[in-house]
């Protein structure tokens, strides 16, 4: 797995420092694009508040925004609708450039080129109702965002991440699907006050189904994810701020029984794994179903909590809750503790097994 931070991509990012495009007091504007046309040259005349409308079709584009206020809207996630694919060479855009080939890149309007640090965000854009395949970086990727929308957008076989947002607050993930990405179908990472929703979306044969990483203040709500190394995994890395104040409930978390080999940034070799929590701090994990997910990891089981100290060099999990969960059919256990930090509670779950005894109600 690749790890984006500030300093990482800082040499790509000082290529250019800003996209920054006036605002207009014009009217909203529809661009619309139809097969032969290029998304690009629209969303770069495009003025905050244009919606670009895509026609149904194929198209082998690499699209960049950095415009406030764009709606990037497609017929459909599906192969009637609107398809981006990765074209025969990628334009040599900043995101391209720091972040790997990406389908849809919503990138910061400048960013410090020492630190990478975000100096000014790129607000309240949405991406629409598209199919992204294929790419050998990321599906749709968010970096220094302020209240961006990924809704009814399908990510399937990138290389890289399929949905996921960076540095970045108030976004919504809704009505999503992610399938067969080489590693999160969605990821939330690097945002101490994220405030960011993971709601209604679908996450099949991904590294992890929805990866919080580095970041609070997460909502994480019906979602269905199956087939995956982990289901949804909440990781305190060792970088200040921790991970937690996620709310992790009313999930449908099944069969995540594929085997993922450890990497740099994922410190334990991933199968069988449910819900885990590793270091998060004040995460509540609640009325979700987990049934048969099974292995033999350290992460393995329906719902795990465990320290991150000696795995990530984060901290203990303190202040969880795990509560009115229905945990059947996994191994080696539905629940399961190491008894580490300070205030976490099991109550009222519905299990047949639990490491330690007892956690079942």
């Amino acid at each position: 797995m690749r790890r984006f931070t500030m300093v990482a991509c800082a040499a790509g990012l000082a290529i250019g420092l800003s996209a920054g495009i006036a605002s207009s007091a014009q009217a909203s504007s529809l661009i619309v694009v139809v097969p032969g046309e290029s998304i690009q040259a629209a969303i770069n005349v495009a003025r905050p508040g244009d919606t670009v409308l895509v026609e149904p079709g194929v198209y082998h584009e690499s699209v960049q925004i950095r415009t406030n206020g764009i709606t990037l809207r497609g017929y459909g996630a599906s192969k009637g609708g609107t398809v981006l694919v990765p074209p025969k060479h990628f334009p040599n855009t900043l995101c391209n450039q720091a972040f790997g080939p990406t389908g849809v890149c919503i990138l910061a309007r400048s960013v410090n080129p020492t630190t990478g640090a975000v100096l000014k965000t790129v607000r309240n854009d949405t991406i629409t109702g598209l199919l992204v395949t294929g790419f050998p970086g990321n599906g749709v990727f968010g970096y220094g965002t302020v209240g961006l929308k990924v809704t009814n957008v399908t990510a399937i076989d990138d290389g890289g991440y399929g949905i996921s947002r960076f540095v970045s607050s108030k976004t919504l993930f809704a009505n999503d699907t992610a399938i067969g990405n080489d590693e999160a179908g969605f990821y939330v990472g690097d945002s101490p006050h994220a405030d960011t929703v993971v709601r209604n979306d679908r996450a099949f044969g991904n590294q992890f189904g929805i990866f919080i990483r580095h970041a609070r203040h997460v909502l994480v709500t019906g979602n269905v994810v199956s087939g995956n190394c982990q289901g949804i995994l909440v990781l305190d890395d060792g970088q200040p701020g921790g991970a937690g104040n996620v709310t992790v409930q009313f999930n449908h978390v099944f069969n995540n029984n594929k085997l993922c080999k450890a990497n740099e940034d994922t410190p334990v070799t991933t199968k069988g794994g449910g819900i885990l929590l590793l270091g998060a701090t004040h995460t509540l994990v609640t009325h979700n179903v987990v049934t048969g997910n099974a292995g033999q990891r350290i992460n393995s089981g329906g719902i795990v909590v465990l320290s991150a100290k000696a795995l990530a060099q984060g901290s203990n999990p303190n202040f969880d809750t795990i509560s009115f969960n229905f945990a059947f059919r996994n191994h080696p256990a539905d629940l399961r503790w190491d008894r580490t930090g300070i205030g976490v509670r099991f109550r009222h779950n519905a299990c047949a097994t639990s490491i330690p005894l007892g956690l079942c109600r």
